[in-house]
């Protein structure tokens, strides 16, 4: 066994288990409002400041995928939504509130019970990234098929992964999750000037397994 794996899990072992999370537990995301829109704001600068709005059905469909019960699944976005962390501004419509993909590593761990959001993932690094990975392949797998189709060809450096990972306090290298990217998520990109790219759709899935069973 990976000792560094194994440490890991035990000290991450205060969380609930997802099939412990009640409707009921959606107001953690209430009393930890601040934290999880700080997090949100942080990991869209992350991205470079790039924002991705969620309707219900995805986000329903994500965290179905990630176990939390139906009755969850079925109020998460409104939970969500009602922290009003992004407005959106359309012509002809009323200014309303979104949910974007970048709440929603914060709101697992958050409804899991994680306190202190920036070191939630703290013992994740090289050394055990691809074991919780591999131990969780049936969670990743299904994470990379809900995630929407053009995310595949969405690219980023895995710098940028590496930085989004960070935020939570995971020290995994832009090189690792570059070989992940290719073994686990089966594409990579590289330009004329040597600039590297993994997937979204791969990052979003390596994040959540992480804080789904983390």
């Amino acid at each position: 066994m990976n000792l560094q794996a194994h440490s890991t899990e035990q000290r991450s072992s205060r969380l609930d288990a997802i099939s412990q999370v009640r409707v009921a537990d959606l107001k953690r995301l209430d009393t930890h409002a601040q934290d999880v829109m700080a997090k949100a704001m942080e990991l869209t600068d992350a991205w470079g400041q790039a924002m991705f709005v969620m309707d219900p059905q995805l986000v329903a469909a994500v965290f179905s995928a990630l176990g939390f019960s139906a009755d969850v699944c079925a109020n998460v976005y409104d939970a969500v939504r009602g922290l009003a962390y992004v407005s959106h501004r359309q012509q002809g419509l009323a200014n309303q509130a979104e949910v974007t993909w970048h709440g929603m590593d914060a709101t697992c761990l958050t409804l899991r019970g994680a306190v202190g959001l920036e070191s939630a993932l703290a013992g994740v690094n090289d050394g055990n990234v691809e074991h919780i990975l591999e131990r969780n392949r049936d969670l990743f797998d299904t994470i990379m098929k809900v995630v929407p189709d053009y995310t595949r060809k969405l690219m980023f450096s895995p710098e940028v992964a590496a930085t989004v990972m960070s935020c939570f306090g995971a020290k995994v290298s832009a090189d690792a999750i570059h070989d992940l990217a290719w073994r686990y998520g089966g594409q990579t990109t590289l330009d004329l000037d040597g600039r590297r790219g993994v997937a979204t759709q791969f990052i979003r899935a390596l994040t959540l397994t992480i804080c789904a069973r983390i």
